[in-house]
């Protein structure tokens, strides 16, 4: 049997499956999303808060430093983009590559988080994930932040 007739049953079994139970589907699909997500290094909001409670990763505040001042997320470090040559020697200092870093920025539409954390990486950081929700989804869930 040739993959094509296979991949044709399996898509339509799969379509009427669904038209019996869109909801399941329909959270099938958003799980699998956020799973794809987790795995190209984003997280969501409950993956960070669960990983904050542990105080297993460092957070990284992507923003300018201003707005670090302003409010962050309760102990992350400040590693701004803009500013990032400058910052890079003492945070390499402070944090081995081996670290769980976990960068965010303002929230979803800022693309400061995964500048970020792409600078980490090209300088040996391993694991390294985006909080895409960032700072405004972390402060409307009343999550604790200072500044």
């Amino acid at each position: 049997m040739s993959k094509k007739p296979l991949r044709r049953t399996l898509v339509a079994s799969l379509l009427l499956l669904s038209s019996f139970s869109p909801a399941v589907s329909q959270h099938d699909a958003a799980a699998s999303t956020a799973l794809a997500k987790e795995d190209a290094g984003e997280l969501n909001l409950s993956a960070a808060k669960a990983l904050f409670d542990s105080r297993s990763a460092c957070f990284v505040d992507a923003r300018s430093e201003y707005a670090y001042y302003t409010s962050h997320i309760k102990g992350a470090i400040s590693l701004s983009e803009s500013r990032f040559d400058e910052q890079f020697p003492d945070f390499r200092q402070k944090k081995s590559i081996e670290t769980l870093i976990v960068v965010y920025c303002v929230g979803i539409n800022c693309p400061k988080a995964r500048h970020v954390a792409e600078k980490l990486k090209k300088n040996g950081y391993r694991n390294v994930k985006v909080f895409s929700g960032g700072l405004a989804e972390w402060s409307h869930a009343g999550f604790p932040m200072e500044g």
